[in-house]
């Protein structure tokens, strides 16, 4: 009997990559479909890289194409869909996709709310997990109107991430015109927040107010998980966001996996209260006030470092494979603690922020490294995406250098014709 094959889409260095090597590792041939022809994962050895469109800017030629590979292939897929974009268009066109693929997932309806944030905030509330005041807006008035309403600091932030990928925004947020991140802007009074609402406003009116969660970013608290059909918990796994990239609201640099029942009842709570299916992750952070665990973000997909799950004991990709194949699954809820997962290259520009901005030492930094621990991209086993990442690095360190030392130069030519 064949083995069913599985998909990755897209293909990136860290999601699609875990789930190939947890697979790869089963003897499961798995494809990585991505639109991204220099994509760190095509090195893998357990990769079978498939070229697609791009859903961003092509959605109905990446599901026409995926409908065609899926009809060359000599049984089904099981798909991994492992982006927010691919998430939601794989589950929209779901009735088109299942000939050819297999995949659990929760109703579209269901995962569009808990993909939103301020819909994610409703269904919060509705089943009595505490979660940051929230108000939708796409009006300056209203934004005036509830203004004096919130507690700051506050932050603003796109209904959906993609709202604010457009230049203009972008380069609102470069020019720290107001204190910008990269995928929120902190507003520490009302009139800043009227002030940069309206600036983004002219741009793209969409966006949410939120109430910050005071707590240091050690607070943040992600559980991945699996969940069957019925919505029964067959793979479990949680971590400490102990650094984040930017700080207080980027994504993790370094993560140290724990367990924590009270965080694990909460997210319970949620899962059963949406009827959830399939993999997926939701982020909180407790609240120094009550200390209490606040609903921040739900992943309806795998997550950058749930790949962290299998070092530890848990194989989520692998359980999820069994799963909806329906092959017998012996669920893993129970794990190790004080493993570490770490992106070395986006955790040094950390701690020079977190040096910059909360006094982080060198001795105290170096000295988290210690202990067992998980690198992203890099893998003894699998080694030539980690080679082909570092010389990418270091290609563009390079081409930064020649940018810098060019401009200096025409400076220098510059001052010299003046003088």
């Amino acid at each position: 009997m064949s083995i069913i094959p599985a998909a990755v889409t897209p293909l990136d260095e860290h999601m699609g990559l875990d789930i190939a090597r947890s697979l790869g590792q089963h003897g499961i041939p798995v494809f990585g479909i991505d639109w991204h022809t220099q994509a760190v994962g095509r090195k893998s050895k357990y990769i079978q890289f498939v070229l697609s469109p791009d859903p961003k800017k092509e959605e109905r030629k990446y599901v026409q194409f995926l409908i065609d590979w899926g009809k060359k292939q000599s049984t089904k897929t099981v798909l991994y869909p492992v982006s927010d974009d691919t998430a939601l268009i794989i589950s929209r066109e779901r009735s088109q996709l299942e000939p050819y693929y297999e995949f659990v997932m929760p109703e579209h309806e269901t995962l569009e709310q808990l993909s939103t944030k301020a819909s994610l905030a409703q269904a919060g509330k509705a089943c009595g997990i505490p979660t940051p005041k929230t108000v939708m807006t796409h009006d300056a008035q209203q934004v005036e109107t509830v203004a004096p309403t919130f507690s700051y600091p506050v932050i603003l932030k796109p209904i959906e991430s993609a709202y604010w990928h457009i230049p203009a925004i972008a380069s609102l947020l470069r020019e720290n015109a107001f204190s910008g991140r990269a995928k929120v802007v902190l507003c520490h009074n009302a009139a800043e927040l009227c002030d940069c609402y309206k600036k983004i406003a002219a741009h793209d009116p969409r966006m949410i107010i939120q109430e910050v969660i005071p707590g240091p970013d050690e607070n943040l608290a992600y559980i991945s998980f699996y969940l069957d059909r019925t919505s029964k918990p067959l793979a479990m796994f949680a971590g400490r966001k102990i650094r984040v990239l930017p700080i207080e609201f980027g994504s993790a640099s370094y993560v140290r996996s724990f367990c924590d029942p009270e965080l694990e009842r909460v997210a319970m709570r949620l899962l059963q209260h949406v009827h959830y299916q399939g993999l997926g992750g939701i982020e909180f952070k407790k609240d120094l006030r009550d200390g209490q665990y606040k609903l921040v973000e739900f992943n309806t997909r795998f997550g950058m470092w749930d790949g962290l799950a299998p070092r530890c004991g848990v194989d989520t990709p692998y359980i999820a494979y069994q799963d909806t194949l329906r092959q017998p699954v012996t669920p893993q809820l129970n794990y190790r603690e004080n493993v570490i997962w770490i992106d070395w290259q986006r955790d040094v520009r950390a701690f020079w922020m977190y040096r910059k901005e909360r006094g982080l030492r060198f001795t105290d930094w170096f000295n988290s490294l210690r202990g067992e621990k998980m690198w992203a991209v890099y893998d003894k086993k699998d080694w030539r995406p980690g080679v082909d990442l570092t010389l990418s690095l270091l290609n563009l360190a390079w081409s930064r250098v020649r940018r810098t030392r060019s401009s200096t130069l025409q400076i220098k030519a510059q001052h010299l014709r003046g003088t």
